[in-house]
């Protein structure tokens, strides 16, 4: 197989999908289908500007029926698992958007179907190819920190566009009102518990610390945003590791503020920060010159070289290689089916315990043997060397 014939299936957040896939030289764009002729016209401009051909189509069965070597699954996420299914089951290779799965029956589900087709599936949690992360993994693994007790990761992401007309537009529900729409439907966020939306920040850390999640203990804010009523306005979930670190989850995707993520890691002779706003890392080292305070590393979403005007500062185009190379050279999938399953179960459990008042609630391994280790940094490499680093100077 020279290059991997690529299908994708929706075209709203698989726009930039597409972009990837048309932009590798090892992979063909054979097809995409989306129901909406808007985000089909969309798509039409990529496919030409690229100089490529290919059909866009409504349904899923008839790019199925091209034959795709692996099918890019893009769609809401209550369907993700049943369009992931129907394309191994087609003998296609998948790469799922996040968060992959909505339940846990859906998780056993994919499972089995991976399991039995003997195809790759990977997860496209694209925050894991962030290139600080690649510094805090190696930072760990150096121990420059000691042992890591607590990390924490957050997400803040404004989405009360909760309502969707069939072009595909999506509206807050009193902007819906005063315009006097009568054809519009609750998107799948619309009621998705926050905090089922945590692989950006779950993901990433657990690849960091090299362990996964065995409980979780979860609370819920009030519904006091009146475009997104049917979700809480914002969850906080605290995991215990099977290493015994604590990991605090936030996610509110009803607070008015600008998007953001924020990351920690907690050893006990040092650590390291990452926000968003800040375009660095902070760092605390032991054996550090700056004793008296933070250091600054600089180090961001993407690495020298990269083309971080691709998605998420080029985290989106890196999936797609990635992906692609590893299917052409036979490899595993960095984020295989049951590393999706340590990011998505959790967040899945986490809204369990929530509705439980905050019960903790033991998070299964659904390995066919326990999870000893990740190939993640096998597969993905760590960096040689830091950049120069230089004290940290707050503002004021």
């Amino acid at each position: 197989m020279d290059k991997l014939r690529v299908g994708i299936l929706g075209l709203g957040r698989g726009l930039t999908h597409l972009k990837s896939f048309l932009a590798i030289e090892e992979a063909a764009v054979i097809g995409a289908c989306d129901r909406v002729p808007r985000l089909r016209d969309r798509a039409r401009e990529q496919i030409d500007a690229a100089g490529a051909t290919a059909p866009l189509l409504e349904e899923f069965d008839e790019l199925l029926a091209l034959g795709p070597d692996a099918i890019m699954v893009a769609s809401n996420g209550k369907l993700q698992v049943e369009h992931a299914c129907r394309a191994l089951a087609a003998g296609c290779h998948v790469l799922s958007e996040v968060p992959g799965a909505y339940t846990q029956e859906e998780c056993l589900r994919l499972r089995a179907a991976v399991e039995y087709s003997g195809k790759t599936y990977m997860l496209a949690e694209n925050c894991c190819y962030w290139d600080f992360f690649r510094y805090f993994r190696k930072w760990v693994a150096d121990d420059l920190f000691g042992p890591i007790s607590i990390a924490e990761g957050e997400y803040i992401h404004h989405l009360p566009g909760t309502l969707m007309r069939p072009d595909a537009t999506r509206h807050t529900p009193t902007a819906a009102r005063q315009a006097g729409y009568d054809d519009v439907e609750p998107i799948w966020r619309a009621d998705q518990p926050p905090i089922q939306y945590l692989t950006h920040d779950l993901g990433p850390l657990l690849e960091v610390l090299d362990d996964r999640c065995v409980s979780v203990s979860c609370r819920s804010a009030p519904y006091r945003n009146p475009d997104a009523p049917l979700r809480a306005d914002g969850q906080i979930a605290l995991f215990e590791t099977a290493k015994g670190a604590l990991i605090k989850i936030m996610v509110t995707l009803n607070t008015h503020r600008p998007s953001e993520h924020r990351y920690r890691v907690f050893g006990v002779e040092g650590g390291a920060e990452w926000f968003s706003y800040e375009k660095a890392a902070r760092r605390f080292v032991r054996t550090a010159d700056h004793k008296d305070g933070w250091e600054i590393v600089p180090v961001g979403l993407g690495a020298s070289g990269d083309d971080t005007s691709a998605g998420h500062g080029g985290a989106d185009l890196k999936i797609a290689r990635h992906f692609t190379r590893n299917i052409l050279a036979g490899n595993p999938a960095p984020i295989d089916v049951y590393r999706a399953i340590d990011y998505a179960l959790p967040g899945i459990l986490a809204a369990r315990s929530a509705e439980l008042g905050g019960a903790p609630i033991p998070i299964p391994d659904l390995r066919p043997t326990p999870f000893e280790h990740t190939s993640f940094w096998d597969l993905l490499g760590l960096p040689d060397a830091d950049p120069p680093s230089a004290p940290y100077q707050p503002l004021g």
